[in-house]
């Protein structure tokens, strides 16, 4: 005859203290394995917990951590405050001053429109696409005429 112990679930519902069902808690009272399992479960979860430490350690490590945080005077603070508020003012202000100080070339627009105009007129495929696929979609005549285009 096989015994049935507790399931996982029902063995989480005993450690957190819920209600078991009644032949869930009954078997947990009658059955050994199962509260030698829930038993040494919570042994585990009392020895990783620990003790709190004593208050004057607890002073000692709060006074260490808040000054590890403060790090420097007041002083030194407001130094870093403003060199930051600086280093974003002149950062903001860089892409206005390059403007000036970057020459742009002139360009001539009509002239630029009036090549894009021919090369279009000649052959508006060729402008968009380079040569092989321009031969892939329409492939030249055959020179000797067996091929003609329908």
């Amino acid at each position: 005859m096989s015994i049935e112990h507790l399931t996982d679930d029902e063995l989480d519902l005993a450690l957190v203290g819920e209600e078991l069902p009644a032949p869930a808690a009954a078997h947990l009272s009658s059955c050994l394995v199962c509260r030698r399992r829930r038993d040494s479960f919570l042994a585990a979860v009392d020895g990783a917990l620990g003790e709190d430490p004593d208050e004057a350690t607890r002073t000692r490590i709060r006074e260490q951590a808040l000054s590890a945080w403060s790090g420097g005077s007041r002083k030194s603070h407001l130094v870093q405050w403003l060199a930051a508020a600086a280093a974003v003012v002149v950062l903001s202000l860089l892409p206005l001053l390059g403007s000036n100080f970057v020459s742009r070339p002139k360009i001539n627009t009509d002239a630029v429109l009036t090549e894009v105009d021919d090369v279009l007129s000649r052959d508006p495929l060729s402008a968009a696409a380079s040569e092989e696929v321009v031969e892939a979609v329409v492939p030249a005549p055959d020179v000797d005429g067996e091929g003609s285009w329908s």
